[in-house]
């Protein structure tokens, strides 16, 4: 089902700012590697959360244009209605698992065959929107996926073309989990290439790592359309629902953090190696998060899983440009045009 016609250029604005700080965080993140001290990774994902739920709270404090209603309308959200609270936990806990399975598939696979395999996770979210929502899909957008989903391996295969040429073609960069959860990609402390290299000197399984990745596109697409079905299937508002989804996703983001990266913590504080960079990062993958609830609300799943390929495609293009280390091939160009093209019939086909 499209959204209505008075939806859709919302749909197309939260849409573009979405790709916007998505590729905005990806250069930050790429930038902030060189820093002399590394910051932690689950703290970064922890504060995104709580900034997530700072800006929900502003939110509902506008609405209630009030303090004491706004309070009032806080606690009923978080306390009010344990139930509701219980349904934000199911997506919540998939895209953690999704995003933990995402490493266990990295140490099994390299990178582009990594992405190509994760494009499944659009076919996934379809057929969950079928299941949940009761939404069917039309021939035409699921041509779309399939051109989609072909452009996206191009352009992969472009790149390790590049690598295996002795090129500098520019890696792809590894493939982010929904941000509107704890379990976004920062959000694990290890180094996805440092997992991949631990796993190649124990050997590597092509089959665990495909089986893996079948299983977070799975997840992947559950948890997108029972979002979907949150926020469109409830009288509670936006902000409202955020900050169910934002507080849930703290508590899971702090855990993680306190069990995996305790030692670290304890010996550099919650802020080392934090520069303008990383605080910048950190506040476009808080905005990027709130963006995916709007997407979800006002369009699908479905949609906000084209950014990434396109990202990934504008990552490289400004490689391109910035430093000339990537010079794009006829796969690449030929890729790009069929993703811009998938885009386009999908959008058209609503």
């Amino acid at each position: 089902m499209a959204p209505p016609p008075s939806n859709r250029g919302l749909a197309a604005l939260c849409f573009c700012l979405y790709l916007a700080t998505n590729l905005g965080a990806l250069l930050l993140a790429s930038a902030s590697q060189r820093a002399p001290t590394r910051y932690i990774n689950s703290t970064a994902v922890t504060l995104s959360e709580v900034l997530k739920v700072a800006v929900s709270v502003l939110a509902i404090y506008a609405e209630a244009r009030g303090l004491g209603g706004a309070a009032r309308t806080v606690l009923a959200t978080l306390l009010g209605s344990p139930a509701e609270l219980l349904r934000v936990c199911v997506p919540a806990l998939l895209y953690t698992i999704q995003n933990n399975v995402i490493y266990a598939a990295l140490a099994h696979l390299d990178a582009v065959s990594f992405q190509m395999a994760y494009q499944l996770k659009i076919v996934a979210a379809m057929l969950a929107q079928r299941v949940l929502l009761k939404k069917p899909a039309s021939y035409a957008r699921w041509v779309s996926v399939l051109i989609l989903t072909l452009g996206v391996c191009l352009v992969q295969l472009s790149l390790k073309e590049g690598d295996g040429d002795g090129g500098d073609a520019a890696p792809a960069p590894a493939p982010a989990p929904a941000p509107e959860a704890a379990s976004a990609d920062e959000g694990g402390s290890g180094d996805p290439a440092a997992a991949a290299a631990a796993a190649a000197a124990a050997g590597r399984s092509r089959t665990l790592g495909l089986l893996a990745c079948l299983v977070a596109c799975g997840c992947s697409g559950l948890a997108g359309a029972f979002m979907e079905l949150l926020l469109k299937g409830s009288t509670l508002s936006l902000p409202r629902r955020n900050l169910q989804v934002a507080a849930i996703s703290v508590l899971i983001a702090a855990f993680h953090m306190l069990n995996r990266d305790a030692d670290a913590l304890r010996a550099g504080g919650f802020f080392q190696g934090y520069t303008p960079l990383v605080w910048a990062m950190v506040a476009l993958d808080a905005g990027g998060g709130l963006l995916v609830s709007m997407l979800l609300k006002y369009s699908s799943a479905t949609m906000k899983n084209f950014a990434a390929p396109i990202g990934i495609i504008l990552n490289c293009l400004l490689s391109f440009y910035r430093d000339k280390s990537f010079k794009p091939n006829k796969r690449f160009l030929l890729g790009t045009a069929m993703v811009i093209l998938a885009l386009g019939m999908y959008t058209a086909s609503g």
